[in-house]
């Protein structure tokens, strides 16, 4: 009896958190659904893991005995990645007049850092496509090895700062002062929710 009650329970929270979860957002005073500047934020931060992913295998180029010029398909995606994400940060700033109050602080926060990481990127390739002849060289080796740890720290900011965010969010969306599930009042001697 016990262990079923407990089932029970524990059935009807996962309903009411699924349902949470997936609850339509309302949508913005302009027109605009809050699902848009959420999925641009999101956008950021799955680029943002791509640019630290770019700078890591850079310096992987660097472990190899192969001249820089060996990875210019690779590179010229590198090069694509970093503009794609100086492009995020323009549509970022585009949607914060019509963002709500949280969604303004993210970008506000992540937008130096995501410019930051693609800057460090453009940098590092223009550097060895300038003098290519230094590639694979100790000092070359510890530059990119500087880029990489430098990307993963802005990569792991940007992403700390959006899911923050958007947890933030979430939970003052929950904090309701209503019992909108209906479970005050509920008597259990085991799961009492009452004081």
């Amino acid at each position: 009896m016990k262990a079923s009650r407990a089932m029970a329970w524990a059935g009807a929270f996962t309903l009411v958190f699924a349902g949470f979860l997936w609850a339509p957002r309302p949508v913005k005073a302009d027109g605009m659904e809050f699902i848009q500047t959420i999925k641009l934020l999101a956008d950021a931060k799955t680029m943002s893991v791509q640019l630290k992913d770019d700078a890591v295998k850079m310096e992987e180029f660097g472990r190899l005995d192969i001249k820089w010029e060996a990875h210019a398909a690779t590179i010229a995606q590198m090069k694509d990645h970093a503009a794609t994400m100086k492009a995020m940060v323009d549509e970022l700033k585009i949607a914060e007049a019509s963002a709500v109050p949280w969604e303004k602080a993210v970008i506000d926060r992540v937008g130096p850092y995501m410019t930051a990481l693609a800057a460090d990127n453009e940098a590092t390739i223009f550097e060895f496509d300038n003098h290519a002849s230094l590639f694979g060289t100790p000092a070359a080796k510890a530059y990119l090895a500087a880029n990489a740890q430098s990307a993963a720290y802005l990569s792991a900011l940007v992403q700390n700062f959006i899911e923050n965010g958007t947890l933030r969010q979430t939970i003052e969306e929950y904090n309701e002062e209503e019992d909108s599930c209906g479970l005050l009042g509920v008597e259990s001697p085991e799961f009492s929710l009452e004081s």
